[in-house]
């Protein structure tokens, strides 16, 4: 995401991930929430953006399958 807010060839490729943070902070401000756990599954959500995950490395199918399931945002 620190790519895309900058100047050149990448800027804005991942607002949309950067609104949902805001979005997440905005939320949990009104909630009252202080402390947040995160459980690490960037890999599943968003796969496509990580080079591991291409074509033609073993496990990218399955990863970017697996993360069409996980993809659920409840917040």
């Amino acid at each position: 995401m620190y790519l895309s807010e900058l100047p050149g060839k990448n800027y804005g490729c991942r607002q949309a991930a950067i609104d949902g943070h805001i979005e997440i902070g905005k939320r949990c401000r009104e909630m009252g929430v202080d402390t947040i756990i995160v459980f690490d599954t960037h890999w599943l959500v968003n796969s496509a953006y990580h080079i591991n995950c291409a074509d033609h490395f073993q496990g990218g199918l399955y990863q970017q399958r697996t993360a069409a399931l996980y993809s659920r945002h409840d917040l």
